[in-house]
């Protein structure tokens, strides 16, 4: 997806992908696939220029949405949604 926001451009097809969360084998022990109805899933991106974004796609209604954040607020994202390794890859080791 692409998106100009506030006059800086944003596109999944060019940023990488950090991290993904999404329901995929989720509720009553039921498999997701990503073509479901049900599915949604929310990534973290990095812009080659240094910058983050988040990327929300829900089939149910048809929605995609991009939204800029700040490098604070991709930490406290890879806090919530990544594991300790995971986390760790990205910002560095982190003190006990």
């Amino acid at each position: 997806m692409r998106k100009i926001i506030n006059g800086r451009k944003y596109d999944t097809d060019t940023a990488k992908c950090i991290g993904c969360e999404n329901n995929i084998g989720c509720g009553n022990d039921k498999v997701l696939s990503s073509t479901d109805y049900l599915f949604w899933e929310i990534c973290l991106y990095l812009k080659k220029t240094g910058e983050y974004f988040t990327y929300y796609h829900e089939n149910a209604r048809n929605k995609e949405v991009i939204t800029p954040i700040s490098e604070e607020e991709a930490k406290k994202w890879c806090e919530i949604h990544m594991s300790v390794e995971e986390y760790e890859e990205i910002w560095g080791e982190v003190e006990e």
